[in-house]
């Protein structure tokens, strides 16, 4: 009797089942990663929010309580802040574009581009704006801005009044 060894090895059902399964994992993975990184970027957005909401506080001390009239007041001055924060997008906001207009809408309410495309694209994608409000620079408002997907939204709103 002459039995042929089996020989070892993996058959093609089970190298497709391993496969399949891999790509079903994928598939689920990826996009919860995706919607990672944009949560992280948007919270540096709110931290760099933060940074520029204790310099025009600061600012205010300094002034007897008068806010500044713009972000270039605060950028300009190294005592304040360093210059702008970088967006966690690594673009540099200059004080000259700081007041884009950011649509008003609720706290971490998507953008749909095309019905309020502000910010109208990636540059965009970070920003913060500064708004005066009051007879005498009394009040203010900071927004920013952040991505969820392929659209833009509001991830930070402070306001002293």
């Amino acid at each position: 009797m002459n039995r042929k060894k089996k020989q070892a090895g993996f058959t093609l059902i089970e190298l497709l089942v391993v496969v399949v399964i891999i790509g079903i994992l994928a598939s689920v993975a990826i996009p919860n990663f995706v919607g990672a990184q944009d949560k992280a970027k948007n919270s540096g957005v709110q931290s760099n929010g933060h940074q520029v909401q204790m310099a025009i506080e600061q600012y205010a001390v300094d002034n007897a309580g008068q806010y500044p009239g713009n972000i270039s007041a605060i950028v300009t001055q190294t005592q304040y802040i360093n210059g702008f924060p970088k967006t966690p997008w690594n673009l540099t906001q200059s004080s000259g574009n700081a007041n884009i207009a950011l649509p008003t809408v609720a706290l971490n309410q998507v953008i749909a581009a095309g019905t309020m495309a502000i910010p109208t694209s990636n540059t965009h994608y970070g920003a913060i704006e500064y708004t005066m409000s009051g007879s005498a620079n009394e009040r203010y408002q900071l927004m920013g801005s952040g991505k969820s997907g392929g659209n833009a939204m509001l991830v930070f709103s402070v306001q002293n009044f």
